[in-house]
């Protein structure tokens, strides 16, 4: 009888302990699930368009090239202007807000940038844009892990479609212009029509890329 009440403890205990387990485990999921689900939100844009410089009304391709080629740097206002230009031959968005939604939406800038219309655009923000809206045919690290600004920026180095450089360094007007238009070439051709010339868009920073 002793053996019998020990053998139904033992059984109860292993039972009990069982029960405990599966209800961690399906604890676990349902935590996992809550943060899967939580991941799945897109993050809320970071968008700072205060005393954003109105761009010229009706302003096209060539007064488009005409005037940022001669900035000394060129603001992600007119960048994103600029990208719409390239992509769609025009730019139906009102103001730089709706440029930066468009533009993440179709997958030509990040989403988790910190998007700002005067902000001075750096080099490696456009490598990426140039990168994404020139279908460039990347590398292995690019295929496996998909595009970053820093190896967005080395591809397009390496394929003479940008300047040596640090990323870190804010872009001219005339490299805005230049890297355009070799990505308008490569769009149409799959190739860099001057990878041998020479490059007029080079900043005088180092690569610390």
């Amino acid at each position: 009888m002793a053996m019998n009440e020990n053998a139904t403890h033992i059984s109860t205990n292993r039972f009990g302990a069982r029960h405990r387990l599966l209800g961690c485990a399906g604890s676990l999921v349902v935590l996992v699930l809550l943060m899967v689900s939580a991941g799945c939100e897109p993050a809320a844009l970071t968008i700072d368009s205060a005393d954003a410089t109105p761009l010229p009304a009706g302003e096209g391709s060539a007064d488009f090239i005409g005037r940022v080629g001669e900035s000394k740097t060129v603001t992600e206002n007119d960048a994103f202007h600029g990208l719409l230009l390239l992509a769609d031959g025009k730019d139906s968005c009102e103001n730089f807000q709706q440029r930066v939604e468009t533009l993440v939406k179709r997958g030509l800038v990040d989403r988790t940038w910190t998007f700002g219309a005067n902000t001075p655009l750096t080099r490696e923000k456009l490598a990426y844009m140039m990168y994404q809206v020139g279908k460039v045919d990347g590398g292995v690290i690019l295929a496996l892990t998909g595009p970053s600004r820093r190896y967005c920026l080395r591809e397009m180095q390496y394929q003479g479609l940008m300047g040596p450089g640090s990323g870190y360094v804010a872009v001219t007007g005339m490299e805005y212009i230049a890297v355009l238009g070799r990505i308008d070439a490569y769009r149409q051709s799959g190739t860099n029509p001057d990878v041998n010339g020479p490059s007029l868009d080079s900043p005088q920073a180092g690569d610390d890329s």
